[in-house]
C-alpha cells in the first residue's frame, strides 16, 4: 500500500453542512485542506502547484461543476477533479471524465473510497506537475535560440546527421555545424548526447 501523499485538496460544495463535513474528513489524511462554498470563491483563490486536487460537487448555482471543470481546463496544469454526484447525475458525471475529470462518486460516499481517491489525484497531479515543469523548461531553453536553430535542434533530437539536416533545411553542412555549435554554447552541452537528454 502506497504511503499517503501530503498535498492541498481544494473542496466546493455550496452545501454548508457538505463542506464542514469534507473538510473534517479529508484533513484526516494530513492534507491541507480549502473549503469553498462557491466555484467563483474557489477560482478567486486558486493558485496551481505541485501537489493538488479538487472534490467538487456537480450541482452547484451561478457556476456549477462543469462550468468550473471547463474553466480550469484553459490554466496551466490543472488539478485533478473528483466530482461529488447524486444517483440522477451519473450520466453528467461520465461526461465530466471524458472531458478530463480524474474520478466521481456518487453521494452519500464512503469515507474509505473518497480518502482513496483523493490521494491517487494527488499522485497523478505530482506527475502532471513534473511534466509540466520539464516542459516550461524546455520551452525556456528553445526561447534562447533563433528559429533555425530550433529547427536544426528537431532534426538533431530525431536522430539525424548534420549531413542530413544540412539536405533536410538546403543549407550547407558547415553552416549546420556552425549552428550546431552556436546551440551547445548557449544551452551550455558538450555533445550531441547531452542535448539529446536536455530536451528527453
Amino acid at each position: 500500500m502506497p504511503e499517503n501523499v501530503s498535498g492541498t485538496v481544494y473542496v466546493v460544495d455550496d452545501d454548508a453542512s457538505v463542506l464542514k463535513m469534507l473538510g473534517e474528513l479529508i484533513a484526516s489524511i494530513d492534507v491541507e485542506v480549502r473549503t469553498f462554498a462557491s466555484a467563483q470563491g474557489f477560482l478567486n483563490d486558486y493558485r496551481p502547484s505541485s501537489c493538488q486536487c479538487l472534490v467538487c460537487d456537480l450541482r452547484m448555482p451561478e457556476i456549477d461543476g462543469i462550468g468550473l471543470q471547463k474553466r480550469l481546463a484553459g490554466m496551466n496544469c490543472p488539478p485533478p477533479i473528483i466530482f461529488l454526484t447524486g444517483f440522477a447525475d451519473v450520466g453528467i458525471a461520465v461526461e465530466a471524465m471524458k472531458e478530463g475529470a480524474f474520478d466521481f462518486v456518487q453521494k452519500p460516499c464512503s469515507a474509505n473510497v473518497l480518502l482513496g481517491k483523493i490521494q491517487q489525484a494527488l499522485r497523478l497531479s505530482q506527475a502532471r506537475y513534473a511534466i509540466w515543469l520539464d516542459q516550461q523548461a524546455q520551452n525556456a531553453r528553445l526561447e534562447l535560440l533563433t528559429p533555425k536553430e530550433r529547427m536544426v535542434v528537431r532534426h538533431v533530437l530525431e536522430g539525424m546527421t548534420s549531413r542530413e539536416i544540412s539536405q533536410s533545411l538546403d543549407l550547407s553542412v558547415r553552416t549546420v555545424e556552425n549552428h550546431r555549435a552556436r546551440i551547445m554554447e548557449k544551452l551550455h552541452v558538450e555533445s550531441t548526447v547531452d542535448l539529446v537528454k536536455l530536451f528527453k
